[in-house]
């Protein structure tokens, strides 16, 4: 079976997010992977790339349609630069695709599960 999830997120939403919040929200939602990638970056494109990350997670959500923890899934890069997205829970092979502007991130997710 195959499903699908797609996910746009305002880069400025997660900005406030991060303004607000701090390292709490990073900690709670982003794997340390996620994370240093992330902020190894910087100014705005900090935001992008955590965006990014976060719709990733959102798209792999809808395409199980059951909620798991933000921080069961993770999304590295390949040494191509590819978005490589696992959950520990999905029960089957993720493909993904990222893309973010300044201001909006978006992710397109195929699962193959059983």
């Amino acid at each position: 079976m195959i499903r699908v999830g797609v996910d746009i997120v305002d880069v400025e939403r997660i900005r406030r997010l991060y303004e607000r919040h701090g390292r709490h929200f990073v900690e709670r939602v982003f794997t340390e992977i996620e994370a240093e990638y992330s902020f190894r970056t910087r100014g705005d494109r900090v935001y992008e790339r955590l965006a990014a990350r976060f719709a990733a997670k959102e798209a792999v959500i809808k395409a199980l349609g059951y909620s798991v923890p933000f921080r069961s899934i993770e999304v590295k890069n390949s040494s191509s630069g590819k978005p490589v997205v696992t959950c520990e829970l999905a029960g089957g092979k993720i493909e993904a695709s990222l893309s973010h502007t300044d201001r909006l991130a978006i992710a397109y997710v195929l699962l193959e599960g059983e």
